[in-house]
């Protein structure tokens, strides 16, 4: 290539050869990323990234085209804070060589330095010693002869500058490595030499594979839990009112883009809160939340052999999820068809708020690009992993993870023909089954026997919302409507949804719950409600006389389930200590 112009196929081969080089090293950055906090997945945001602008850039001849490709691509993949810098830098770069067809290197330079200075920008509150550091140190320079010698020169002052990461940053200098973030921005510049140099990007992505990697895992200390993400349009206010309106939400807060286009990072207890927040001031395009907490059990040197993994349909108090390390996947909600992570970027207090205003909202499975997202970082770090669904009869959740497990031999998927309550307590006795230490094929025998004889009543005040949902026919809520019913909604023995009692009030429904719970002898039971919490423990009360056993759990049903149950709903799960008809 000519070294004195920049073009736009030559911009886009030498960023891709860069991706392709960072992408080679992401099991190492996962293994030593400490900052800002050790979750171990630097090296996998930054991998997304760089596989995004491979997949959907599309390159041109013309400089400007070809950096607006790249930038665009790499807002739509950025992920983590040093994915999300980096983006950032790819926007500053088209920003200031907009409209240009190609660039010297001089142009070149003080676009870099642009770029530079948006990536410090996008952050609340800036560190030194991270990928911001090297990015800065790395063109600080004017060997600007022609693109060869300023890349040569700009790979030998990152270097140099990612040797010195912990030296400026204690937490690095700590645990005796440098910045991951850093790494990955010197590993991007030596893919670049590489295309200057042999003019191709053509070497080959190798597997990357965990070996070692967590096994020397570093202390974690997760002040704010859920890594949050969030990709706008429609923005009403600027990149700095968007900072001013959550600083004080959280901690490493970046954002970056403009109004057409913004993606907001933050770390935070209450990502529930900050969708609701953001609802009055942008259109929320996509969003990624990571449970930073369940990262570092999983990375950690002693955990359990098997992952326990539920969606979110699956009702389960926190302290029990965090206790048995259960992750979980979180089906979508969608509101004004805006999309929510059931029981994470939504709760069901929010929810209940957003309903007000919402004109229309349902409900639909994982999407493909969740669910192998997280089953392959479960697969890294446990010999096998356990996914316990909703009833496959009640969502295609089951089969879109199904088809995900017939291309990974570590993944068990599994059908509890539950949901709420009912899944919850056939997760509980997976996981109570995993921390015995039982093999795969026995647990799932045991857990074909529990969920034949587990068992959820539902009492609802109206069928409307299950009718609209199709989860009970619109023949049945139109004659339980005409007869004024108060039915008690069960599931059969496939998981399909039923009328199994009828009454003609609330509390007579109740009392047909208790007589249902009189079938057989109680093993075990749990109380779930939608914030009918007085109506859900005067029941766990009859319950308790029946059996003289407390509920394991009573918990409020998350969104998607209150959805369909509508405010008011209670119900009682139960396993029999035999099966019933």
């Amino acid at each position: 290539m000519d070294t004195l112009t920049l073009r736009g196929f030559d911009v886009y081969h030498a960023f891709v050869a860069g991706a392709k080089k960072l992408i080679n090293i992401k099991s190492h950055l996962n293994k030593i990323n400490v900052f800002p906090v050790p979750d171990g997945d630097t090296g996998s945001n930054m991998a997304f990234l760089m596989q995004t602008i491979i997949d959907e850039a599309k390159p041109t001849d013309d400089l400007s085209q070809t950096l607006d490709s790249i930038a665009s691509a790499a807002m739509n993949g950025s992920r983590g804070n040093s994915g999300i810098i980096f983006a950032e830098y790819f926007n500053g770069l088209a920003e200031k060589l907009k409209g240009k067809a190609y660039a010297k290197v001089s142009d070149f330079s003080d676009a870099v330095k642009h770029a530079v200075q948006k990536a410090y920008q996008a952050i609340m509150n800036p560190v030194e010693g991270t990928i911001l550091t090297v990015l800065r140190k790395a063109f600080d320079h004017h060997d600007e002869t022609d693109f060869n010698t300023y890349f040569k020169s700009s790979l030998n002052h990152a270097q140099i500058a990612l040797q010195e990461t912990p030296n400026e940053l204690a937490v690095l200098k700590e645990n005796g490595v440098v910045d991951a973030g850093a790494e990955g921005f010197t590993a991007f510049l030596e893919g670049i030499n590489h295309y200057l140099e042999f003019g191709n990007d053509t070497f080959e992505i190798v597997g990357n594979t965990v070996e070692e990697s967590f096994l020397d895992i570093h202390e974690m200390n997760v002040e704010e839990r859920y890594c949050t993400e969030a990709l706008l349009s429609e923005v009403k206010v600027s990149q700095s009112g968007i900072k001013s309106i959550f600083e004080n939400d959280g901690s490493s807060l970046i954002v970056t883009g403009n109004e057409t286009k913004m993606r907001i990072h933050i770390h935070t207890n209450h990502p529930d809160d900050f969708f609701l927040k953001i609802r009055s001031v942008a259109k929320v395009n996509s969003q990624k939340v990571d449970d930073m907490l369940r990262q570092k059990q999983a990375i950690e040197k002693h955990h359990p052999k098997i992952a326990i993994v539920t969606d979110s349909i699956a009702d389960i108090p926190t302290n029990l999820r965090d206790d048995y390390q259960i992750h979980m996947i979180p089906v979508y909600l969608m509101v004004d068809d805006i999309s929510y992570l059931d029981q994470v970027t939504v709760s069901t207090q929010t929810f209940y708020h957003m309903i007000d205003d919402a004109t229309t909202f349902s409900s639909s499975q994982p999407d493909k690009n969740s669910i192998e997202r997280m089953l392959d970082f479960l697969s890294e770090h446990y010999e096998q992993v356990l996914v316990i669904t909703v009833a496959s009869k009640l969502s295609g959740t089951y089969n879109a993870i199904y088809q995900y497990a017939q291309k990974n031999q570590k993944i068990y998927v599994f059908d509890s023909k539950q949901n709420s309550g009912g899944q919850g307590l056939v997760v509980l006795e997976a996981s109570k089954l995993v921390k015995q230490g039982l093999k795969m094929d026995k647990i799932i025998t045991k857990l074909e026997d529990y969920t034949s004889r587990t068992r959820i009543y539902v009492s609802v005040n109206t069928l409307k919302y299950m009718v609209k949902q199709g989860r009970v026919s619109k023949v049945t809520g139109i004659i339980a409507k005409l007869m004024n019913l108060k039915p008690v909604i069960a599931l059969d023995e496939f998981g399909a949804g039923i009328i199994k009692k009828k009454a003609l009030s609330l509390r007579g429904n109740v009392r047909q719950i208790v007589k249902l719970a009189k079938q057989g002898a109680i093993e075990s039971y749990a109380m779930v409600h939608a914030m009918a919490k007085d109506r859900s423990d005067k029941l766990a009360i009859k319950i308790e006389k029946i059996c003289g056993l407390k509920p394991v759990f009573t918990t409020e049903i998350g969104p998607v389930v209150a959805m369909n149950a509508g405010i008011g709903a209670i119900a009682l799960a139960v396993t029999f200590k035999d099966s019933i008809g």
